[in-house]
């Protein structure tokens, strides 16, 4: 249980974050400003924003009970590819974001299809999204329930109500803000608890002699070369713009060379430090023995080591989680907000631009968002079971939107009955294989099954489309020029 020093510590931790909103507050002067920094993020700060956003309580949750019964194939699943993902994004997408001079990553695709697509992938991404995040907002309540015994409703809404405060203050810049505060706090109690886990086991080389056969293979369990792979490729989506809070901070650069320094500091990020948060997960057996529910590992381990070692740190340790989850959630709420205000509201609704009102539009709807994400973590108490099939099915979009959004930068030849059918192909297939299949055949359907005859039958039909389709000469030559934009023609060094 926390001491009266860690609440203090918990306390500072939320002026500080009040702080930095209000502090942003101040660079907010416009709906540019307000969901993409005016485009004047520095390239090394959007890198630390992108990896921070890219975690969550999730990674301390879902997938440390992974790290914990299938040992350093965690790294395979996670680090590896989140790191190839960057590594290929540092040249083929995060540059483009940075030319689109975009204000949302759906913006483009009217310009690249037509207005049909741009609805069809805003309204269909933000219908699903704020399920996704509450179940991050549920994941950190749980952590922080089991830890300090507070009541799980009353984390859910403080954490939650936090979360829209600094962004209704300061948008996009206090994103950012919060989130170079929020690496450190979550990078200093790695550096303490990576010590004192390795010297608790005998040392790198002890703990895994000592751990069972395979727990140090590179694949593991269910952790194969083709989950893996499949895995992989829902990454490279995901990291490169599919997730779209991570899209905004390649296009918040100024420069296309800066957003690609950006996607390659993050990649090395993710190739590294995802071994330091795991190193107290793999010796969590040597440490407190055999764990009846391994998604709690990392917290019990981290609460036996930190527990009296000195006033404060079991308070930083919760805050850690609280920075973990807030940082993908502040990022994605405020994308959120900057689809609906300018892809829905002002497309479909605005005769004539209004910056103010739409400032102010951007602003209520990162309120309404913030609150259906807390409505949707406190449903997840009740409805867990259905919850888990919801996220399934968020997890089935994700392909479908981020194919035709991301290979419509680099293949010009697809229109737009090749976004829509890839769209609904790639739903189609997943409801087939993951439920029609089973039933039907008798023949059970994981992961790489339902996912990967998704993502095939949407890249099928995207690029096939573009062989047999033809475009007007007022299309063609649109497309054109956006390409030419997209690849820096007249571009300066």
């Amino acid at each position: 249980m926390l001491t009266t020093v860690d609440y203090w510590v918990v306390a500072i931790y939320g002026v500080l974050v009040a702080a930095l909103g209000y502090a942003a507050k101040r660079l907010v002067h416009n709906t540019e400003d307000y969901f993409t920094g005016g485009r004047r993020v520095p390239w090394w700060m959007a890198a630390i924003s992108h990896h921070v956003s890219g975690y969550s309580a999730f990674a301390f949750v879902g997938y440390a009970s992974v790290a914990y019964t299938t040992g350093f194939a965690i790294w395979t699943l996670f680090a590896w590819p989140c790191f190839v993902a960057l590594m290929i994004g540092a040249y083929l997408w995060a540059p483009r974001w940075s030319r689109l001079r975009v204000q949302t990553p759906i913006e483009y695709l009217e310009r690249r299809f037509n207005n049909t697509v741009r609805q069809v992938f805003a309204w269909s991404g933000i219908g699903v999204k704020f399920i996704d995040e509450g179940a991050k907002l549920y994941s950190l309540s749980m952590v922080v329930h089991v830890v300090t015994g507070w009541p799980l409703q009353q984390v859910i809404v403080g954490t939650g109500i936090i979360t829209i405060l600094y962004l209704f203050m300061g948008g996009f810049w206090a994103t950012i803000l919060t989130d170079f505060a929020q690496f450190f706090i979550q990078f200093s109690i790695t550096l303490v608890l990576v010590p004192l886990a390795l010297k608790a086991v005998g040392g790198w080389s002890t703990m895994w002699s000592s751990l069972p056969e395979g727990m140090g293979s590179l694949f593991n369990g269910t952790i194969t070369p083709w989950f893996v792979f499949v895995y992989a490729i829902v990454i490279v989506l995901s990291y490169n713009g599919g997730t779209w809070g991570l899209a905004q901070r390649f296009y918040s650069i100024g420069r296309a060379k800066d957003a690609r320094k950006a996607a390659l500091l993050s990649g090395f990020l993710y190739l590294l430090y995802p071994i330091a948060i795991y190193t107290p997960v793999w010796a969590a057996r040597l440490i407190v023995g055999e764990i009846q529910n391994p998604e709690q590992s990392y917290v019990l381990v981290a609460e036996h080591l930190l527990k009296g070692l000195s006033p404060g740190l079991l308070g930083l340790f919760v805050i850690s989680m609280f920075a973990a989850t807030m940082s993908m959630i502040d990022s994605d709420l405020n994308a959120l907000s900057a689809v609906f205000t300018k892809d829905i509201f002002e497309r479909n609704f605005m005769k004539n631009r209004n910056d103010r009102l739409l400032l102010k539009v951007g602003i209520i709807a990162t309120v309404v968002l913030g609150i259906l994400t807390i409505q949707s973590a406190l449903l997840t108490i009740k409805l867990q079971g259905a919850f888990k099939a919801m996220i399934e099915w968020f997890a089935a979009i994700l392909g479908p939107v981020s194919i035709p959004l991301l290979f419509g930068m680099l293949y010009s030849r697809t229109t737009w009955k090749g976004a829509l059918g890839a769209w609904a192909g790639g739903f189609v297939t997943f409801v087939f294989v993951k439920y029609a299949v089973p039933s039907l055949f008798g023949v059970s359907t994981g992961f790489p099954e339902y996912t990967g005859a998704e993502l095939l039958v949407t890249f099928a039909i995207f690029y096939i489309e573009g062989l047999v389709s033809r475009r007007t000469p007022e299309e063609e030559e649109r497309v054109r020029t956006l390409f030419r934009q997209l690849e820096g023609e007249g571009e300066q060094l």
